[in-house]
C-alpha cells in the first residue's frame, strides 16, 4: 500500500468514526488506534470500522470501562500467569498468546478480571507492528486441567473478543487437549468452536505443538524449550504505560484502543471531570534505590525503562489495592514461569509489589496489647517443680502413663486465661480453621490494620506469640493457612520479619486437608498472595523433612527458610523423638544464621525474630515442639526440665497448647531420649505398651 492511500485510509476510518461518536469524545479516537484496527482487516476501512465498533461494545457490555493495571481485582489476575504473551514467535512471525486453564478459578475469579487481564495484555502486544502485520496464534491450554477448571461461557467469550472484536488478526487457535476435551461437557464447546472458528482451530496434544510452532517459542511443559517470564512480560507492559502517563506528550493513552472513549462516556453519566478520571490510570513509580535501573527488552521489541508495578499509597484508586477484598486463594503459576534469578534481576526485572504493612518490632506484639509475662527463666522456675533429668525419668516411671494422663488431665481443664473476643467477631470467624480453636485477646499477633473502612477487623489473624526459654516472643504459634488468609499469612511473615517457618503438618493426611498450599511447592516457582509474591529458589530434600528457600517481595527482598516436617505419623505420635530432635537442631542452625546475616538491620532481641510454628489447629504439634524446643533449652543452660509448668504456661499464651495426653507424654519421652544422645543420662528401658491415640 502507497503512503498516500495509507493516510487516505486512516483519515477515513478516523472520520467515519468520529462521525458516530458524540462531539465531545469524537477526538478521543486516535490514529494509532486507526491503524490499528485497520491493519486487523488488510485496510478494508469498512470492516475496520465495524471491527472498531464490535471491540467497543464488548468493553462496554463486559462493563470494561477503565483498565487500571494497578486496582484488584486486575492486578492479582495480571499476576496469576493464567494468560499471557510469550516472548517468542511462529516460524511466520505471529505473536502467541497462552490462556493455562488449569489456574482458572471460576469459583474466585469473575469474567470481567480475566477479559481485563487479556484486553489489557493484548493491547500491549499489539504495540508491535510485527504483531499488526502477522497476527497473533491463540493457545489454549488444557494440560492438567479439571472440571473445576472449565468456564464455558468465559471460553465463549475469549474467543468471540479473538475472532470478531479485537484489532489483531487471529490466524489459528491451538486447543491443547486433556482426556476431560472429548468429554462432556467440553462437547458443547467444540461444537462452538468448529462452528465459529473452522479451519483457523486445531485440536493437538501438547507434544504435538512443536510440529506447528518453532520448539524455541514454546515452554517447557508444551514441549518447547522458551524459559519465559510472565512476571517481566507483565512489567514490561507497565513500563509502556508508565512511560506514556509520565512522558505527558499526547492527550490520551494510546495504548488503551478505546479506553479514552470510554472514560468519557463514563463521565457524561457521573459528571465528573476529565482530569479527575484520567488521573486515576496514574501509575506510581519506586524510586531508584528501591529497585535495580535499567532498560528491559520488551517482548516485542521495543526498550522499555525499569518502571514498577506499584500502589501510590494516595491515590484514591490506590487505596483499593487489596483493602477488603479477597485475593485468589492461589496464583498457581507454571512451573515455567520464574521470576528473574537474582543475577538476572536487571535484565527481567520484578516488580516491587506495595508494601501496605511497615515491619513492627516482634518483641512489641502490638501497642494496644498488654505485654506478655517474662520468658522461661531459672529465676521463676528453680523454686516450681523443675527436675533434673534423673528426676524426670524417676518421675515418669513412678507416674507411668496413667499418671501422666492424669498430670494432662489436671492442665487440661483449667479453664483458659483470657478471652477470645476478637477471634469471634463475626467477620474474623471465617479466618479460623476450627471454630473452636481461637486466639486468646491478649496474646493474639496483630496485622498493621488496612485501609478498608468498612472493614475493622483486617488486622486479625489466628496465630498467637508465645514465649521462649528466656525470650519473649520467641515463637508465633498459628494455624495451617487457609485459601482466604494466604495473603495474611505472609503480611504477619513480613511485618514481624520472620526468617524462619517450621509447618509440622501434611497438607493433606488420611484424605483430610489439614493445610492450604500457602508457598510455592516447586524451585522456580512464583505466587503472589495479597501483597506479596514468594518464589521457591531452592529446595533441600533430608530423611525426615523438606526446606524450601524462599524468597518474599514487597518493596525488597526478603529470604525466609520454610521447613515441612513429614516424619510425623498419621495417628498418634513418633516412636522415637529421633528425627525431631535432628529436625529441632536443623532449625536452630539455621535459625542462628539467618539472625548473624540480618547484622546491624536487626535492632530486637538477641535471638532475633519469631519463628512461626504451625500444623493444622496451631495447638497439637506446634505444641509439642514449642514445649520440646523450651525444655531443651533449659536443660542445655541450667540443667533442669519442667513439663508440666513450661505446659500451663504455654496455654496462657496459645489456648489449648498440648491437644492430647500422648503428646503431652511424647515430650518428656522426647527429653528423656536427648539426655541419652548427649551423654547426659543412661539408657532406660521402658515397659509400659505404647498407646496410640488419634492426635492433630
Amino acid at each position: 500500500m502507497s503512503s498516500l492511500m495509507f493516510v487516505q485510509a486512516v483519515e477515513e476510518f478516523l472520520c467515519e468514526v468520529r462521525s458516530r461518536e458524540q462531539p465531545h469524545s469524537a477526538g478521543l479516537v486516535s490514529q494509532p488506534t486507526a491503524v490499528k484496527f485497520l491493519m486487523a482487516r488488510k485496510f478494508d476501512v469498512s470492516r475496520a470500522i465495524e471491527l472498531f465498533q464490535a471491540y467497543k461494545n464488548t468493553r462496554i457490555k463486559e462493563g470494561i470501562i477503565d483498565i487500571n493495571p494497578d486496582e484488584e481485582p486486575l492486578r492479582s489476575e495480571l499476576l496469576s500467569g493464567k494468560f499471557t504473551v510469550l516472548p517468542g514467535r511462529d516460524a511466520k512471525g505471529a505473536a502467541l498468546a497462552l490462556f493455562t486453564a488449569r489456574l482458572h478459578r471460576p469459583d474466585v475469579t469473575t469474567h470481567k478480571a480475566v477479559l481485563q487481564a487479556i484486553i489489557y495484555q493484548l493491547d500491549k502486544a499489539i504495540e508491535s507492528l510485527q504483531t499488526q502485520r502477522d497476527g497473533l496464534i491463540f493457545i489454549y491450554d488444557m494440560t492438567n486441567s479439571s472440571y473445576g477448571n472449565f468456564d464455558y461461557e468465559l471460553c465463549v467469550k475469549i474467543l468471540n473478543l479473538l475472532k470478531g472484536a479485537f484489532p489483531a488478526r487471529l490466524k489459528c487457535v491451538f486447543i491443547v487437549s486433556s482426556p476431560l476435551w472429548f468429554r462432556a461437557p467440553f462437547a458443547v464447546l467444540r461444537l462452538f468452536v468448529r462452528e465459529k472458528l473452522r479451519e483457523r482451530v486445531c485440536t493437538v496434544k501438547a507434544h504435538e505443538l512443536a510440529s506447528h510452532i518453532p520448539v524455541s517459542s514454546l515452554p517447557e511443559h508444551l514441549g518447547g524449550t522458551s524459559q519465559y517470564s510472565h512476571v517481566a512480560w507483565i512489567q514490561s507492559c507497565v513500563n509502556i504505560h508508565t512511560n506514556t502517563v509520565q512522558g505527558d506528550t499526547q492527550e490520551h493513552d494510546t495504548h488503551d484502543c478505546v479506553g479514552s472513549l470510554l472514560r468519557s462516556y463514563s463521565l457524561e453519566c457521573s459528571n465528573t471531570s476529565a482530569d479527575a478520571t484520567l488521573s486515576h490510570t496514574h501509575i506510581n513509580t519506586h524510586p531508584a534505590a528501591n529497585r535495580p535501573q535499567g532498560n528491559h527488552q520488551h517482548w516485542n521489541g521495543s526498550a522499555v525503562s525499569g518502571a514498577t508495578l506499584a500502589v501510590s499509597g494516595s491515590s484514591p484508586n490506590a487505596n483499593m489495592n487489596g483493602c477488603g477484598r479477597q485475593a485468589p486463594p492461589q496464583s498457581d503459576t507454571p512451573p515455567d514461569t520464574p521470576l528473574s534469578h537474582k543475577g538476572d534481576e536487571d535484565e527481567e526485572g520484578v516488580p516491587p509489589l506495595p508494601q501496605k504493612s511497615l515491619p513492627r518490632p516482634p518483641h512489641q506484639p502490638s501497642s494496644q496489647s498488654p505485654p506478655l509475662s517474662s520468658s522461661w527463666g531459672p529465676d521463676d522456675e528453680d523454686q516450681q517443680g523443675g527436675m533434673t533429668v534423673h528426676g524426670l525419668v524417676e518421675h515418669v516411671k513412678r507416674q507411668k502413663k496413667k499418671g501422666i494422663y492424669q498430670e494432662y488431665e489436671e492442665i487440661r481443664k483449667e479453664p483458659p486465661a483470657g478471652t477470645f473476643d476478637y477471634s469471634k467477631k463475626l467477620s474474623n470467624q471465617i479466618k479460623n480453621r476450627y471454630s473452636d480453636v481461637l486466639c486468646l485477646d491478649q496474646s493474639r499477633v496483630r496485622l498493621c490494620q488496612l485501609c478498608d473502612d468498612e472493614d475493622e477487623t483486617t488486622d486479625y489473624i489466628n496465630a498467637s506469640f508465645m514465649d521462649g526459654y528466656k525470650r519473649g516472643n520467641a515463637y508465633i504459634a498459628t494455624q495451617g493457612p487457609l485459601p482466604k488468609t494466604f495473603g495474611d499469612f505472609w503480611r504477619m511473615v513480613w511485618e514481624q520479619m520472620v526468617l524462619i517457618i517450621v509447618m509440622t503438618t501434611r497438607v493433606v493426611e488420611r484424605g483430610r486437608v489439614k493445610c492450604g498450599q500457602y508457598w510455592p511447592l516447586e524451585e522456580g516457582r512464583t505466587e503472589q498472595h495479597g501483597y506479596f509474591l514468594v518464589r521457591n529458589t531452592h529446595i533441600q530434600v533430608f530423611q525426615d523433612f523438606k526446606l524450601s528457600h524462599l524468597e518474599l517481595y514487597n518493596t525488597q527482598t526478603r529470604e525466609v527458610c520454610h521447613y515441612l516436617y513429614v516424619s510425623w505419623p498419621d495417628f498418634g505420635v513418633p516412636k522415637s523423638a529421633s528425627a525431631m530432635l535432628d529436625f529441632r537442631e536443623h532449625v536452630l542452625q539455621r535459625r542462628e544464621a539467618a539472625v548473624q546475616s540480618l547484622g546491624s538491620s536487626w535492632t530486637g532481641p538477641p535471638g532475633g525474630p519469631p519463628v512461626v510454628v504451625h500444623c493444622s489447629a496451631g495447638i497439637g504439634r506446634t505444641g509439642t515442639f514449642c514445649t520440646l524446643d523450651i525444655c531443651l533449652s533449659r536443660l542445655e543452660d541450667i540443667g533442669t526440665v519442667d513439663v508440666r509448668q513450661t505446659v500451663r504456661r504455654m496455654r496462657t499464651q496459645r489456648a489449648f497448647s498440648i491437644q492430647t495426653w500422648d503428646q503431652y507424654y511424647f515430650c518428656y519421652t522426647a527429653v528423656i531420649e536427648y539426655a541419652q544422645r548427649n551423654g547426659k543420662l543412661s539408657p532406660v528401658q521402658w515397659s509400659d505398651s505404647d498407646l496410640e491415640t488419634d492426635s492433630e
